[in-house]
């Protein structure tokens, strides 16, 4: 009986091994940079102050609205877990961008029309709401922050101006680390 032993541990090791060194499931195209992207704008988060106004009192969360879309959703999911400014963090899919008046952030993923981003830019132009986009003109429209990528890494610009006319103030560490773009008058 001991001789069987080995060969029936081997046997179940075979039968294991595969199971146990198959690849994960494969993560959706864009997957890591959404979750890039979305860890990048919790640290934002972490320093940006927002005016007391911003928020009904507090215990209200920091509330971000994020384009509705799968894949976006699934990585900021995680922040729903983590709080910024003893705040917690709520997260909020939006359809139109119309729907921006509740939010504290407001990140444009896709590039959208130039002329829809404007008015939307134009719209919360002195609300204290930080204004997240990837579009090229984006900061130069009146957006505060604007993801870049070069050479396969992100970095980002900031628009003080922008930020100052929301009532939104940005830490000298935050701004060290950007390239800092002006508005086009």
């Amino acid at each position: 009986m001991t001789s069987f032993c080995p060969v029936i541990i081997l046997a179940a090791m075979l039968v294991l091994i595969p199971a146990i060194a198959a690849p994960a499931p494969e993560k959706p195209l864009f997957a890591e940079e959404y979750e890039l992207k979305a860890a990048y704008i919790f640290n934002f988060t972490k320093f940006v102050t927002w005016p007391s106004t911003a928020f009904k009192d507090e215990s209200a969360p920091i509330k971000i609205c994020i384009p509705r879309n799968r894949m976006l959703e699934y990585a900021f999911s995680a922040l729903t877990q983590k709080s910024s400014q003893k705040r917690r963090i709520e997260i909020s899919g939006y359809e139109n961008t119309k729907d921006s008046g509740n939010c504290h952030l407001l990140f444009f993923d896709e590039p959208l029309d130039s002329s829809i981003v404007a008015k939307v830019l134009m719209s919360v132009r002195n609300s204290p709401i930080l204004t997240i986009g990837v579009s090229r003109d984006f900061v130069t429209q009146g957006g505060i922050i604007r993801f870049v990528t070069t050479d396969g890494r992100l970095t980002f610009e900031i628009n003080p101006e922008a930020a100052r006319r929301a009532g939104l103030e940005i830490s000298s560490k935050m701004l060290s680390l950007a390239k800092i773009v002006r508005d086009v008058p």
